[in-house]
């Protein structure tokens, strides 16, 4: 094989990785509101004897993913979040709470979903081990929390 043909394999090869390749995007790692989410979440649940969600990069992206067509298409929705989530991750149980309100306060998002009794239940629940947050928008805030158990 020439040099000219591997390097044609080699970048044909990188081309195709980064086809494949999430949206850049998407995001892996949570902004400070969504920290800020997550460290209510993990109060309330502290509160209960329950253990702390971690934070899972899969999640994260999925979650990212569903608050950015809510927020492009003005809609508050779940959809088949089930089949949504398990494009990232690989889990055996998976929950979804969202929400849309005026501005970001992260402990109004929480407070919210506690008082409701089928979000609380999400929040609260011992299958759940790992946690993706994401918002989306500042003055109308988009938000998803995608939920996974531990495998």
């Amino acid at each position: 094989m020439s040099v000219t043909m591997v390097r044609r394999a080699v970048l044909a090869l990188f081309c195709v990785a980064l086809a494949g390749a999430p949206s850049a995007s998407a995001s892996s790692r949570h902004d400070r509101t969504e920290a800020s989410i997550i460290r209510a979440m993990n109060q309330a649940r502290a509160s209960h004897g329950l253990p702390k969600l971690r934070t899972n990069r899969g999640l994260a992206r999925a979650a990212d993913a569903h608050s950015k067509v809510m927020r492009r298409t003005k809609t508050v929705r779940h959809g088949n979040y089930t089949k949504r989530v398990r494009r990232y991750v690989r889990t055996r149980r998976v929950g979804e709470n969202i929400a849309w309100r005026r501005g970001c306060d992260p402990r109004a998002i929480v407070n919210m979903w506690l008082r409701s009794a089928p979000h609380r239940a999400v929040v609260l629940s011992r299958s759940f081990r790992r946690i993706g947050v994401a918002r989306r928008g500042k003055s109308l805030c988009f938000v998803t929390a995608d939920f996974a158990s531990a495998h």
